[in-house]
């Protein structure tokens, strides 16, 4: 199953992600422990879209797809900026960078995530969390 959701570029519209997220989790019978990982991750990703990619632009949108298959869990985060440099994002673990609060969302979205790709220069992030098969028979 695949579902879209398409929210204006406003950080209000983060609870409309997080209701998305929660039920396509719920409908696919995926496991609830994971839920807080998942929804924090997506809704990290948005935040930046919304922030950083569109600047919070109105006439701009922010498209979440989800889709769930083979033991496996697919988002794609898009928004319609300029994107950026994700090569060039530091690393806020370091001492140089502790005060820094550039990179700190990135940095979690890949380490809660199996997997993080940046793709259209940056505006379009793609997660993946993969899951076992005990998890779907413990359902």
């Amino acid at each position: 199953m695949k579902r879209e959701l398409s929210i204006p570029s406003h950080l209000k519209y983060l609870n409309e992600v997080e209701l998305f997220v929660r039920s396509f989790l719920e409908d696919e019978g995926l496991p609830i422990d994971q839920l807080g990982i998942i929804v924090l991750t997506v809704c990290e990703t948005v935040n930046n879209a919304i922030t950083h990619g569109n600047h919070q632009n109105l006439d701009k949108q922010v498209q979440v797809r989800i889709r769930y298959t083979d033991y496996q869990l697919f988002v794609e985060v898009e928004d319609e900026g300029k994107g950026f440099n994700f090569h060039e994002i530091p690393d806020p673990t370091k001492e140089k960078n502790i005060k820094n609060e550039r990179g700190r969302g990135i940095f979690i979205v890949k380490n809660l995530a199996d997997h993080v790709e940046f793709a259209n220069n940056g505006s379009l992030v793609k997660i993946k969390f993969k899951f076992s098969r005990e998890h779907q028979l413990l359902l």
